[in-house]
Parts: C-alpha cells; structure tokens; sequence
C-alpha cells in the first residue's frame, strides 16, 4: 500500500515535460491562416530575418484561440503577433517575414512572437505547451536560428515577454512566467518554467534538424 500511495503521489507530481513524454503527446501541424491586413515592415536586418522567438501568453482566461485572433484584427493598429497556440492548434495569422507589435522597441523588430492561450486542465495545458515548444523550434528551424536560452542573460533566440522586457525595455510584461507557474502548481503540483520549456524547445529542434 506504500509503494502504491508513493507511486501515485510520484505520478501526480511528475513534470509537465515528463508527462508529456510519458503520455505520448505530439504537436499539431501549424496552420498558416495569413490575414492581409496586418502592416509589412522589415525587421531590423530585412525581411525574412527575425533574430530569434518571444513566447507570449494572453493574460485572458475566459478567451478562446478565435477570439484572441478575432480581437486582434480588430485592434492590430496598438499590438498584434504572428501566431497563435492552444492544445489543439497552431494557428499563423500574420507573416513572419515581417515583424509584428507584440513587445515593443526595440524587440518588435528582432522576434517572432506568438500567443498562447490559457488552458484549463492538465491534459491541455501539456498539448498547449507541446505545440508552444515545437512552434519555437519551427520557426528557429525555418529562420536558420540555433537556439539559445535568452531568459537569464539576454542574450540568445529563445525569449519570453518578460525577458524581453528586463533586458531591452518596451513593456513592462512577465508573461508567460506567472501563467506557467501557475498552471504548473494546478495540474502538476510544481511551478513551470521557461528553462523546463526550453529543453522542450530542444528535443523539438533536435527531431526537425
């Protein structure tokens, strides 16, 4: 009866990652739904060279993959990003040859960006993250990037909001980092990160080279 309490407590408390793996959880194919009315500027080094991805989360509970999208079109004039994910789509909305609004200068004109939606239980928040992490590893992959954790230092191709934030100024955003831990604690019993997601980033990066 020990084991089997110490088995179950072990299972319940295992990482989102090893979940993941454990369940066999695999990403969904990205959608590319291109919305013609999103601006075209350059990046700063030209079109089709992005310097790296910025992980976003919404901040909005009660939201759904297409509403986010369908605000957004609505309201691109003050932000917009190139992407959207949730458990079940990868949804591309604005071309990632050309920057977006996610972030502010001067990080707009240096990242990819996309948003992810929040989830509401365990199992979707691990597909969420699944296809968060393969998308990253998408786009370092389709831009020639190699990765590069920039959270902690600055300095890399793989950023969250926050990082952004802290290290080149435009906004004063966390994200995804209370989402993560928060949805971590729920459903996992321990706080997410962005270093658990990055190696996620990896093991997607390391199967599309």
């Amino acid at each position: 009866m020990v084991a089997l309490f110490a088995s179950a407590t072990l299972s319940q408390a295992a990482s989102v990652n090893s979940y993941i793996s454990a369940h066999h959880i695999s990403h969904v194919k990205v959608t590319k739904q291109l919305w013609g009315g999103f601006p075209h500027y350059k990046y700063r080094h030209g079109k089709g060279k992005p310097e790296g991805v910025v992980v976003h989360e919404t901040g909005n509970p009660s939201s759904t993959i297409f509403n986010e999208i369908a605000y957004m079109k609505k309201n691109y004039r003050n932000a917009f990003v190139h992407s959207f994910v949730d458990s079940k789509h990868i949804i591309n909305i604005a071309s990632t040859n050309y920057l977006c609004w996610g972030v502010g200068y001067p990080g707009n004109a240096r990242f990819v960006q996309f948003e992810q939606v929040e989830m509401h239980s365990k199992a979707s928040f691990a597909h969420e993250v699944e296809n968060a992490a393969y998308y990253t590893a998408y786009i370092l992959h389709e831009y020639h990037l190699k990765p590069n954790d920039a959270v902690y230092d600055g300095k890399g191709t793989v950023w969250s909001h926050g990082a952004v934030a802290k290290y080149l100024g435009g906004s004063d955003h966390t994200d995804p980092k209370g989402y993560y831990k928060n949805a971590g604690k729920k459903y996992f019993h321990q706080a997410y990160t962005m270093s658990q997601f990055y190696k996620l980033v990896l093991k997607n990066y390391h199967q599309l080279s």
